[in-house]
């Protein structure tokens, strides 16, 4: 068996190192003379430069000295089995930081929601116990306000910062990131939402009464919808097309080039829809104004005119006999008519005395009788030159003309909730194509 010397170990590492004799002897400040006699053992190399010659083959001084390796195969084994052990344990221990981290995420997110309901209840107490709905508004005002800086303090503080050379955890983490900032946007919609759903016990409340007073549950509701409504379909507009591309320009949240594309293009399509949505209510308002500003409620109440005061007369007095003879009159009421300068003559079957239903009128010194309650107005005019003009409006046509102009805006104001559901419907149904099968 060959025997191993010092020479022989230090000539198999230099040329399993890919050195020359003259290199080696550079690296220790000796000449390449010196570094063959070591290998040929014809000397050995000086005990100074015994830790050098080890260093420069990364070995021990001993393995040097005794000219061979210490069992090398079981070295390696035991570094492997040494490095699995600590990757696993890194990696338990950076699931079990990145849970704690969700959780405390989580409890934390507890506080702004724990804010947002108890400002919901100062704003039903305050406006349904005591009735002060702007005052139960500054308090609900005040714990939203709270929620939201909570809210905002918890994510940054929570979110964990990504180094992009440990390839092994970035993306993990951005991906946690991403759910605590998009939990954090939902939580910031629910404040929204509570906002506009208070706001209208402040508004009504001191736009119909003043700030002593408050708002019927009822109404709270009706309106309180109607706010929360139109808040979620502006925020969700805002969001969608503004916010969340400030979030993924700025990397705050994470999301990979399929779901960038996805919310690219819904941005787009909500861009379109939000065009087509302003341009048709600004025509439609436009067709208010012009409608408001020349059609009045008088436009559509039935008018009977008159220019002799003869035809009048026989009108309302026409008008009263119907109304009588349809038993509205004194037999219903148990009054007998009477000249009106007369107490009026009571049924004794009724207990309570009623006052006469028939009225009298004079006109170009003829008297007639009329129901005045029938008549919303009766205006009598006569010119300079003598002529008559007489115009009466029954109880009756006014109330068909107020109908008729009620729904004429209530047409109108139909055609704002058809534009804005067939925007929401053309939303829904061209981002549910979208969705991959």
């Amino acid at each position: 068996m060959e025997k191993k010397t010092i020479g022989k170990f230090i000539s198999a590492l230099r040329k399993a190192n890919g050195m020359t004799q003259k290199e080696l002897g550079e690296k220790l400040f000796v000449s390449d003379k010196t570094v063959s006699r070591w290998e040929c053992d014809e000397c050995t190399p000086e005990l100074s430069l015994i830790p050098s010659i080890a260093e420069i083959f990364n070995i021990t001084t001993d393995e040097l000295l005794r000219g061979e390796r210490n069992n090398p195969d079981r070295k390696v084994a035991d570094f492997e089995e040494t490095a699995s052990k600590q990757k696993a344990r890194s990696e338990k221990q950076f699931k079990l930081m990145l849970h704690n981290r969700k959780k405390q995420f989580t409890n934390l997110s507890f506080i702004s929601i724990g804010l947002m309901i108890v400002g919901l209840i100062a704003a039903m107490i305050c406006n349904l116990g005591f009735s002060k709905g702007l005052l139960g508004f500054c308090l609900a005002g005040v714990f939203l306000v709270a929620a939201t800086i909570c809210q905002i303090c918890f994510t940054v503080s929570v979110r964990l910062l990504v180094d992009e050379e440990d390839t092994e955890h970035a993306e993990n983490i951005k991906k946690a990131n991403t759910e605590m900032v998009f939990a954090s946007v939902k939580i910031f919609f629910g404040i929204l939402l509570m906002f506009a759903f208070c706001l209208p016990i402040a508004v009504l409340t001191l736009e119909y009464y003043n700030s002593h007073y408050g708002l019927v549950l009822n109404s709270w509701l009706l309106f309180g919808m109607l706010f929360l409504s139109a808040a979620f379909l502006v925020g969700f507009c805002i969001y969608r097309i503004f916010i969340l591309k400030f979030l993924i320009d700025r990397k705050i949240i994470w999301l990979n080039e399929t779901d960038i594309g996805q919310v690219n293009t819904k941005r787009c399509l909500l861009k379109r829809i939000c065009a087509v949505f302003l341009m048709v209510s600004a025509i439609i308002m436009l067709i208010t104004y012009v409608v408001t500003e020349n059609i009045s409620e008088s436009d559509f109440v039935q008018k009977q005119t008159f220019d002799n005061p003869n035809d009048f007369i026989t009108y309302m007095q026409n008008q009263y006999d119907k109304w009588y003879q349809e038993g509205y009159g004194p037999l219903n009421d148990g009054t007998v008519i009477v000249n009106p300068d007369e107490e009026p003559e009571v049924d004794p079957d009724f207990s309570v005395p009623s006052y006469p239903s028939q009225s009298w009128g004079k006109i170009d010194g003829k008297e007639y009788y009329y129901c005045a309650h029938l008549y919303e107005s009766v205006t009598i005019l006569r010119h300079k030159y003598g002529n008559w003009e007489i115009i009466v409006i029954t109880k009756d046509a006014y109330q068909n003309g107020q109908a008729m102009y009620s729904a004429l805006n209530t047409g109108l104001l139909a055609l704002h909730i058809i534009n804005l559901l067939t925007c929401v419907l053309w939303y829904f149904i061209a981002t549910k194509k979208q969705k991959p099968a």
